[in-house]
């Protein structure tokens, strides 16, 4: 029952962020970030050395130090407020998989980051503040205020049907937050998943067979799903005015949109967060942008000095304080991400996110001399099906020329490998009108991560061209 209580606490909290004034919501975010500065000084050697001479009872956000990932990790036992939360107890809790999904010691999802920005590593949220992501999931899904509302008990009719697509081979974030759902969500929806990972046949046969109404899962994959459907390989009807795809992990480029569109006559919706926060913005129904949840979170877009910058300027990088997990107190924590931020909409008092560029960046930009856009998820399908590469990297290497760099699996034929891959993205560019743009492959000992951001980025297109 204690989870009930926290979704109907958390659902009223978040409504009433939805009637506040900008001003209004902004001074209860400062309460928050405030509260949650004293609660880290309380509990946190750590944070009684990195705040050292600050008074936070007086001071602005910008004047307290950013947090880096490397300094969480290195002094993670002395910022954690419980003994339970020590690196070694959460490594040794998820070495067992028969803990994945569940909350340990009954009150913590633990759950680990992807390892994109360096070795993954376990996260722990108060399910208290899980449970406010599912009440935002649940209520911010309109273009006002007043028309945003749960969803009815489906007391005459079926229950809605959601797959959520997860990472079922390791204790990820999206198979925590499916495992650890609250039961109330049952009586409005039936869930269902299906692991990423698996094969690809496997992986259509399953959606086939479970015929769902709602899709939540990667970007990337809805893209593949959609172009399954037109090619005859997929056949799932979703309902126009109920269902809907939920998409996060990478981007919803307008290629992903438009199979989406016109596949299933839903265009999906995006989702951008990160295992340290969970949830940091969504885009709702009706609305074009990115919305941050600025009651959960403060979401600063800085430049390299860690300094505000304005509205429509690209960020050298972003900082996120979490307001309500207190499970692992974050004060301006580092994402590699480089943000534009727009102004609050009319209707509500949140923040948007026109645009994001770090994780996301998968537009290529060719001149042959005449100017073709590709969008890089084009060259990913077809790269699933490719047992014998073991990792691999789109890279423009100029106006008119793209390469793909490939680790190739062991005892496998380069040359022949070579040829294949040179022949499937000549094939894919044709059919994306970039006939003229020449394209070849080359094996690789290793891939190193993009300096900025720390991942090993699947597209890596010309930066000016993107910017």
């Amino acid at each position: 029952m204690s989870r009930l209580f926290n979704i109907l606490r958390a659902r009223r909290a978040v409504k009433e962020a939805h009637f506040m004034s900008r001003a209004d919501l902004l001074k209860l975010q400062e309460r928050r970030w405030r509260g949650m500065a004293r609660y880290a000084l309380e509990v946190s050697p750590f944070y009684r050395r990195h705040l050292a001479g600050i008074d936070v009872e007086r001071c602005q956000i910008t004047d307290i130090p950013p947090m880096t990932k490397e300094l969480m990790v290195e002094n993670w036992d002395e910022i954690v407020p419980d003994k339970r939360l020590r690196r070694a107890e959460l490594e040794k809790f998820l070495h067992d998989p028969k803990n994945w999904g569940t909350l340990l010691h009954g009150r913590w999802m633990v759950s680990t980051t992807s390892g994109t920005t360096g070795p993954g590593f376990a996260v722990p949220h108060d399910i208290a503040s899980v449970d406010w992501g599912h009440a935002c999931q649940n209520l911010r899904n309109s273009t006002s205020p007043r028309s945003a509302s749960q969803p009815p008990l489906p007391l005459f009719r079926r229950r809605l049907k959601v797959l959520a697509f997860v990472t079922a081979t390791s204790p990820s974030v999206s198979a925590a937050l499916y495992a650890t759902r609250p039961w109330i969500g049952a009586l409005f929806c039936t869930y269902h998943r299906i692991n990423i990972t698996a094969p690809w046949s496997e992986i259509l046969a399953e959606v086939h067979r479970i015929q769902p109404d709602a899709m939540m899962g990667y970007a990337s994959l809805f893209g593949r799903l959609a172009q399954a459907q037109l090619n005859g390989e997929l056949n799932i009807r979703m309902p126009k005015d109920k269902g809907y795809i939920w998409a996060g992990g990478d981007a919803v480029t307008p290629g992903i949109r438009d199979l989406c569109r016109r596949a299933f006559g839903i265009e999906p919706f995006n989702m951008y967060g990160c295992g340290e926060t969970l949830g940091i913005a969504r885009q709702w129904r009706g609305m074009e942008h990115l919305h941050c949840h600025d009651d959960m979170l403060v979401f600063e877009a800085v430049d390299a000095a860690d300094q505000p910058v304005p509205d429509g300027v690209l960020s050298d990088h972003a900082l996120v304080t979490p307001l309500i997990n207190k499970a692992l107190p974050l004060l301006r924590y580092r994402v590699h991400d480089r943000v534009k931020l727009g102004p609050v909409d009319a209707h509500w008092p949140f923040k948007r996110i026109e645009q994001i560029i770090g994780r996301s960046t998968m537009c290529y930009v060719f001149k042959t001399p005449e100017r073709r856009v590709f969008i890089g998820t084009n060259f990913l399908f077809f790269m699933d099906e490719q047992q014998e590469v073991a990792i691999y990297q789109f890279r423009q290497t100029g106006p008119d020329a793209v390469e793909c760099l490939f680790v190739p699996q062991p005892s496998v034929d380069v040359p022949v490998l070579q040829q294949q891959l040179e022949s499937l993205m000549r094939r894919c560019l044709d059919d994306g009108d970039c006939t003229s743009v020449k394209c070849s492959a080359r094996m690789v000992a290793q891939l190193s991560p993009d300096p900025r951001t720390g991942k090993v980025e699947q597209n890596v297109p010309l930066a000016d061209e993107t910017a």
